[in-house]
């Protein structure tokens, strides 16, 4: 029965259907303690201490970050997993209330059977396209920015619309300092205006801004014409090498979790006008209200708004992944050799 289930959901199941079995004596005492743990192969001295427990100030606060988690998790449809039900809470305590840690959240969802209804995807295969203009990649997969408007990233994902055969299509440029989107549209058609529509609305929203731009080389991005725009708008144009996805990857990253946020919070988008309704509500709700870990729980609207006021904004390191860096000490060692 809870085999295959993490292992804090076995021991919280065992652990529920040990005390169904002292609530069963409990309510059956008169015939006899001795004999009902005997039938139910339980200690009698197990089943005393049960009766007369009294419960822990650790146990009436978790009891209250259960209560937390389950009206966080019924106002978006289980959307967060461990790390970003523990950033949302911490984010939303007061300054006198201890912090909560995300092992302790993990297993209290875990226990409860509370998890993410998260879907994962996987990138459509990239497609080559004959240039008309390419870009050096500038950015070289330096993704640390000290401030905003420092480095944006562009690129345009699909979403599929259940029961048409229509799709939308989703240009976005986010900022690297604080993975804010500073402009997203949506769009039918996956052409020319919907990337021109994008930028001229970034510049609307910060026209002081001269960032580096980096961008795949799609279509929309190698046009001698888009080049001659960004060049007038005081840009500097950096371009992903040929079949490295990874040199775009932050905005890779976030249109997965855009289009995961999306199918928690819209389950029932069945056109294009909810698609293109739900795409402007989804950017809302992870500018104001998605815990970003990175950023300590702070939303990307949060650190964006204390960076442009502050004379010198806060530096997020980029935490390192030992998976990679394990990867790429193995290729290193083997060149080495070789």
């Amino acid at each position: 029965m809870v085999d295959g289930l993490p292992r804090a959901r076995q021991i919280a199941i065992k652990k529920e259907n040990k005390e169904n079995l002292y609530k069963l004596i409990q309510l059956h005492e008169d015939w006899g303690i001795r004999w009902l743990c005997g039938i139910l192969k339980v200690s009698r001295a197990a089943y005393y201490k049960w009766k007369n427990r009294a419960q822990s100030e650790r146990g009436r606060k978790n009891e209250l970050i259960l209560e937390r988690i389950r009206e966080i998790a019924g106002k978006n449809n289980s959307l967060f997993g461990k790390l970003a039900m523990t950033d949302y809470i911490n984010n939303h305590l007061g300054e006198d209330e201890n912090r909560v840690n995300h092992k302790r959240v993990y297993r209290i969802m875990c226990i409860n059977g509370i998890r993410s209804q998260r879907p994962r995807y996987n990138r459509s295969s990239w497609k080559r396209s004959e240039p008309e203009e390419v870009a050096e990649n500038v950015l070289k997969r330096a993704f640390q920015a000290s401030k905003p408007n420092e480095k944006w990233c562009t690129d345009i994902t699909e979403k599929k619309i259940p029961g048409t055969n229509d799709k939308a299509y989703i240009s976005t440029i986010i900022d690297l300092y604080d993975t804010y989107p500073v402009s997203i549209n949506v769009s039918r058609r996956n052409d020319t205006i919907l990337v021109n529509k994008t930028v001229d609305k970034a510049m609307e929203e910060n026209p002081d801004a001269r960032p580096l731009f980096h961008s795949d080389r799609g279509f929309q991005y190698t046009r001698a014409v888009f080049k001659k725009k960004l060049e007038d708008l005081g840009m500097t144009q950096s371009m992903s090498r040929v079949s490295r996805c990874i040199d775009n990857g932050p905005i890779e990253c976030f249109q997965g979790i855009f289009k995961e946020i999306m199918d928690v919070l819209y389950p029932g988008i069945h056109s294009y006008e909810e698609m293109e309704t739900a795409v402007y509500a989804v950017y809302d709700y992870y500018i104001n209200e998605y815990p970003l870990h990175r950023y300590g729980g702070k939303t990307a609207g949060e650190v964006r708004k204390a960076a442009l006021e502050a004379e010198v904004p806060k530096q997020y390191p980029i935490p390192k992944n030992n998976r990679i860096v394990k990867y790429w000490d193995h290729i290193h060692s083997l060149q080495n050799n070789n």
